[in-house]
């Protein structure tokens, strides 16, 4: 009953789709829809969640035969929970996918929250061993959590994914419609890429460009679709080439 979905990750500048990210759904009989905020908690409270990590993985190592060798330059991302940043098995799947998708280094990214370094030590190791084999690392969610300049340096990370709440607060009056500058500043500090997930309008996007943000996701661009949806959006974005204005003007 578990499927997923993938919503893309854009260039801001070019529009092109670069990546997407891998979002698990699930669809109990004809008509029911369980939403991932409540079965995704439950799973970890469960100890399931291993388990779904596992299906995920599967999952993009069936949906993404060959689109590594056609498209070298693309990425999938998929989440990974705290628990599963501390089991073995997860480095074993993670082989095994960059095996039958033929991944090189760049093509496959994994999230993890801010909570996953409860164990900064252990999480160093583990993903220390993903990034030796090409896998690159993004924090999801940042700005959320408790992770700080010095934590983030030790464990030498690729992307900050901007959290929506601070993407919808920005050009607002809220305390913190400033957050995303200084993440921005930080980032660039750190010599890490930043994606603003959550981007739902053209002002959003032309204030995240203003900053310095690479890269978004959300539902000005596009909403989580099939795998098939996504592999022709990336195609027809690829045909279009088009000016910084126009851009920002059509999603």
């Amino acid at each position: 009953e578990f499927f997923l979905v993938y919503q893309p990750i854009v260039d801001l500048r070019s529009g092109r789709w670069i990546g997407a990210e891998a979002l698990i759904r699930w669809q109990r009989g004809a008509e029911e829809t369980v939403g991932p905020d409540i079965f995704i908690p439950v799973a970890e409270q469960a100890g399931l969640i291993g388990l779904m990590t596992q299906r995920v993985i599967e999952l993009v190592g069936r949906d993404a035969q060959g689109v590594f060798s056609r498209r070298p330059d693309f990425h999938i991302a998929l989440n990974l929970s705290a628990a599963d940043l501390y089991s073995e098995e997860t480095v074993r799947w993670l082989d095994e996918l960059m095996a039958s998708t033929c991944a090189a280094p760049g093509n496959l990214i994994v999230e993890i929250t801010e909570r996953g370094f409860t164990d900064s030590h252990k999480a160093k190791e583990v993903l220390g061993t993903l990034r030796n084999k090409g896998i690159k690392i993004a924090v999801d969610d940042f700005g959320t959590g408790y992770s700080n300049i010095g934590l983030l340096q030790n464990l030498k990370l690729d992307y900050l994914k901007i959290d929506k709440s601070f993407v919808d607060s920005i050009g607002t009056e809220a305390a913190s419609s400033g957050v995303v500058r200084h993440i921005v500043s930080m980032a660039k500090s750190l010599e890490l890429d930043l994606i603003a997930e959550g981007v739902e309008t053209k002002e959003q996007v032309t204030a995240l460009l203003d900053i310095g943000v690479g890269f978004a996701q959300g539902w000005y661009y596009a909403k989580p679709m099939a795998y098939g949806e996504l592999m022709a959006g990336v195609a027809n974005r690829e045909k279009l080439v088009r000016p910084h204005k126009e851009m920002i003007v059509e999603a």
